[in-house]
């Protein structure tokens, strides 16, 4: 068997077990994988794959040519990441994963320098606050905050987020320090920076998922909460009424080993790591 349609054919219907399931991997419908299948079974003059009892059934041929198949297969895989780059490099495209609040209060105002510098380069952006696979190259470079990482990423370790406890500059003179409460990403079970803060015992009435939204229900009114200082500059009203005595983990910008030698991730991974140090103040006063 020499047409690697066939082999994908075989390989969609060991996984399904099904004609009907091996054309929906195969995005095609039932009839043309029961002609192929036919086809098949006639060229080797035996039968390479059964109906029986609404089961599919390898003959012997057909699970060797399975084994041959998922060999092919693990091959292929192996240099898939390596092929798809090389596709990358040429379309002049490079793919940047980061954490949405960074993009919006730290790296917005900065892209354009970027886009005039590289003119001919496609910036693409996934923001999520998930860890994007590098080994699966779900993204090119990463902007990640972690305290540990595993040790054959590449990059440059940038600078903590340093940390406070906000509300509305009014909050408290509203309202008694028995009446206060936090607003926080869950409420069970409670957080333990709540220990550290200035109101440990004060119930958390209101949970909001989105970083960034957290930020503005304080700054309206609604709460306490923990935030990062390069996010509460941004909203009118809401101030630090103590520090905390705790950082985020330590920004990173990274990439993964067969890609740091690219020439648009080199240019992408240099620029970020120096927009990011020249708004240091603005993240943490500390260096890491």
């Amino acid at each position: 068997m020499q047409n690697w349609d066939d082999f994908q054919l075989l390989l969609a219907l060991k996984q399904a077990n099904t004609v009907r399931g091996a054309a929906k991997l195969l995005a095609v419908n039932h009839g043309t994988v029961s002609r192929r299948l036919a086809n098949l079974n006639q060229r080797y003059g035996v039968d390479v794959c059964t109906l029986i009892q609404n089961n599919l059934v390898f003959s012997e041929v057909g699970l060797r040519l399975i084994d041959a198949a998922q060999a092919m297969q693990v091959r292929f895989n192996e240099h898939q990441i390596a092929i798809d780059d090389s596709v990358k490099q040429l379309k002049q495209q490079v793919t940047l994963s980061l954490p949405p609040a960074i993009l919006q209060f730290v790296l917005m105002d900065v892209l354009a320098e970027f886009q005039q510098q590289n003119p001919h380069v496609q910036l693409n952006i996934n923001t999520t606050y998930a860890l994007s696979d590098l080994d699966k190259s779900e993204a090119d470079v990463v902007i990640r905050a972690a305290e540990q990482l595993d040790d054959y990423l590449v990059g440059h370790r940038l600078c903590p987020i340093s940390l406070g406890f906000f509300a509305h500059k009014d909050y408290f003179a509203q309202r008694s320090g028995q009446d206060v409460s936090w607003i926080s990403i869950n409420a069970h079970p409670r957080p333990q920076w709540l220990h550290d803060s200035p109101f440990p015992n004060a119930p958390i009435k209101l949970t909001i998922e989105d970083l960034v939204l957290r930020h503005q229900a304080a700054a309206q009114g609604l709460g306490m909460i923990r935030g990062a200082h390069y996010i509460a500059q941004h909203f009118d009203g809401l101030v630090e009424f103590a520090p905390s005595v705790t950082s985020y983990a330590c920004l990173w910008v990274l990439t993964h080993p067969s890609k740091q030698s690219l020439p648009n991730v080199k240019k992408l991974i240099t620029f970020l790591r120096d927009a990011m140090r020249s708004k240091q103040h603005l993240i943490n006063n500390v260096s890491c």
